[in-house]
This record gives structure tokens, C-alpha cells and sequence, in this order.
């Protein structure tokens, strides 16, 4: 019993103990270096549109103890953020809540170190969307869904990717991508189209092999929650089983893995 008293007081330390974890999307990045041991002053300029809960987090010099610095201070459009007690050799990260403005601001570090030293500085933010509102049970009322923004994307599916996934745009983009081809295919099915069948089950190679290259990590378990998500009324489904009919006996290739990039309709290495 003692023993385990002394284990729970233990972890209730370490909980204590462990810094804020960041979390959002990374806003601005910059990595910065003392080289004249002099106090020189970095800006760091990055927009406040389009986030919320900002969350600044500096690594002090390297994970293993090195290149740390002792003393520096942090503002935000002048006000003081962090200040040089709150740097020494002992501390690695930092993190505190900001409120930058909307527009511009300017996060100006001023390093007091000898030559060597290092911070990464990191401002992130959540994203904001504009999304839709749920559509409830209209959503479900049509083959077509509810768009009330026009976008093409069913509202209901719109607002899953967008909120399952905040983080990460290529993947938002890539689901989106993934999302057109099966769709199209409850139509088409429904239409008893055997062009436009074959032509979705194209695009959706496509955006499959686009899937696994932005997130190798299980795509086929993200890609059957969205389907199930897609297909989820009887017509819808009556509609992809007609495609699935139509299908059978076709043969459709798939891209080497080294193309895969190339089957996104973006480029995913310029986004996060």
C-alpha cells in the first residue's frame, strides 16, 4: 500500500511537472541562432487571421542539453510574453497562451547568449472554418444531399472532414478528393450510367493512391469511415451497389507508388 502511495504521488509529479502540450496547426516557425554572443533582437511577423487559441512554444537549444540558452525575452506587439527568468540551462520548453490580432504581428525575441545557442520558436493556432450548418435529416432526404455554400461537397460531409481533421490540410484535401468519385458513383448508379461508372471508378485510383501518399499510416480505415459515412441511407446504397454491379469483371490499374503524389489534384508537399 505504501508502495503504491509513493508511485501515485510519483506520476502526480511528473503530471505536474510536464509542460502544456501545444496543439493547432503550426502558424510561424523560425529557428534562431546566437552567433555574436552580443543581444541581438529576431522578428518574427506571422497573420492572426484565421486561428484561435494561439499557443507560443520555444525549444531552448537541443534535446539532449545542448545549445541552450540562459536568458531572453519574448513580446508580442510590445507586451512582454516571456522574460530572461524564465530561460536558464535547466529549461527546455516553454509555452504560453497568446492573443495576437487580427492581421499582422510581430513576435520579437531578444537572445542574451554566448555564441552557439539556439531557440525554435513556434507560434500555432486552430483553424477557423467557415463550415455549414449540420443539416440534420434533410442531409439524408436526397441522393444529392444538402450544399447550401455551393462548394459541390454534401454539407454533412463537408463538416465530418473538417472537424475530424483541423489539423491537416492535405489530408482535408485529399478525403475531399476521395469523396467526389464515390459519391458520383451512387448517382451514376442509380442512372444505370456504365460510362460515368467507369470513369468514377477511375478518379477513385486515383484519389486512393492520392490518400495513401499524404497518410500512409491506415488510409483504407479513414477511407471506410468516410464511405460509410457517404453511403448511408438505402437509396445511397442501392446506388453504390449498382455501381459495384456495373463494375464487375473491369479491370482498372493502379499508379506505381512512386507516382502516387501525382495522383493528388494538389500539390501535398505545399501543404501541412
Amino acid at each position: 500500500m505504501k508502495k503504491s502511495i509513493t508511485c501515485l504521488l510519483l506520476l502526480l509529479v511528473m503530471v505536474c511537472q510536464a509542460p502544456a502540450a501545444s496543439a493547432g496547426q503550426v502558424v510561424a516557425e523560425q529557428q534562431l541562432l546566437s552567433v555574436t554572443g552580443e543581444p541581438v533582437t529576431h522578428e518574427l511577423v506571422f497573420s492572426g487571421n484565421g486561428y484561435a487559441d494561439f499557443v507560443l512554444k520555444i525549444q531552448n537549444g537541443e534535446e539532449d542539453g545542448s545549445h541552450r540558452i540562459s536568458s531572453a525575452s519574448v513580446r508580442l506587439n510590445g507586451t512582454k510574453v516571456l522574460i530572461p527568468a524564465d530561460f536558464n540551462q535547466q529549461v527546455q520548453i516553454l509555452e504560453r497562451s497568446i492573443s495576437p490580432l487580427p492581421g499582422d504581428n510581430i513576435l520579437a525575441v531578444t537572445m542574451r547568449s554566448n555564441p552557439g545557442g539556439s531557440l525554435l520558436v513556434q507560434v500555432f493556432g486552430t483553424p477557423i472554418f467557415n463550415l455549414p450548418p449540420d443539416p440534420g435529416p434533410d442531409g439524408d432526404a436526397t441522393l444529392e444531399g444538402v450544399d447550401v455554400n455551393g462548394n459541390g461537397i454534401r454539407d454533412d460531409i463537408e463538416r465530418w472532414i473538417y472537424l475530424t481533421f483541423p489539423e491537416s490540410e492535405k489530408l482535408r484535401r485529399a478525403l475531399i478528393q476521395e469523396y467526389y468519385p464515390m459519391q458520383n458513383m451512387i448517382i451514376h448508379g442509380h442512372q444505370q450510367d456504365r460510362d460515368a461508372v467507369y470513369n468514377d471508378m477511375d478518379a477513385m485510383q486515383r484519389s486512393s493512391e492520392c490518400l495513401y501518399y499524404v497518410h500512409p499510416e491506415k488510409p483504407h480505415i479513414i477511407s471506410k469511415e468516410l464511405e460509410a459515412l457517404i453511403v448511408n441511407t438505402d437509396d445511397r446504397f442501392y446506388g453504390y451497389m449498382e455501381a459495384s454491379r456495373i463494375l464487375g469483371g473491369g479491370n482498372f490499374s493502379r499508379k506505381p507508388m512512386p507516382d502516387w503524389k501525382h495522383s493528388c489534384n494538389f500539390n501535398p508537399d505545399k501543404l501541412n
